[in-house]
C-alpha cells in the first residue's frame, strides 16, 4: 500500500517526464526549422531565448499541476530527463538521417 504522498510524487514525476518529452520534441522541430531557414547567428540567439522561456513557463505550469506551485526536485529532474532524452536521441537521429538524404540529393545534382 503506497501512501498518497508517494503516489502523488510518482505520478507528478511521470507527468513531468511526458511534458519534458513534448518540450524536447518541439525544441528539436523548431531548431530544424531555424537551421533550414538561414544560418544566422541572431536567429539562433532568438531561438534559444524562446526555447528557454517556453521551458520556464512549462515548468511553472507543471509545478502548479503537480504540487500546487511548490518547488520540488523531482519536477526538475523529471522535466529535464524527458527533455534531454528526446532532444539527444530522436532529434539527433532524425538530423543524421536528414543530413544523409540531403547529402545524397546534393551529389545527384552535381
Amino acid at each position: 500500500m503506497i501512501s498518497d504522498m508517494v503516489e502523488n510524487q510518482a505520478s507528478g514525476y511521470v507527468v513531468c517526464v511526458v511534458f519534458g518529452m513534448m518540450a524536447g520534441l518541439v525544441a528539436g522541430i523548431m531548431r530544424s526549422i531555424v537551421a533550414m531557414i538561414k544560418n544566422n547567428t541572431l536567429l539562433f540567439w532568438i531561438y534559444d531565448i524562446c526555447v528557454w522561456l517556453g521551458l520556464s513557463v512549462a515548468i511553472i505550469i507543471v509545478s502548479y499541476m503537480c504540487c500546487d506551485g511548490n518547488i520540488r526536485l523531482y519536477i526538475f529532474l523529471g522535466f529535464f530527463s524527458g527533455f534531454l532524452s528526446i532532444y539527444y536521441t530522436i532529434n539527433w537521429a532524425t538530423k543524421k538521417i536528414s543530413d544523409y538524404i540531403l547529402g545524397c540529393m546534393k551529389k545527384r545534382l552535381d
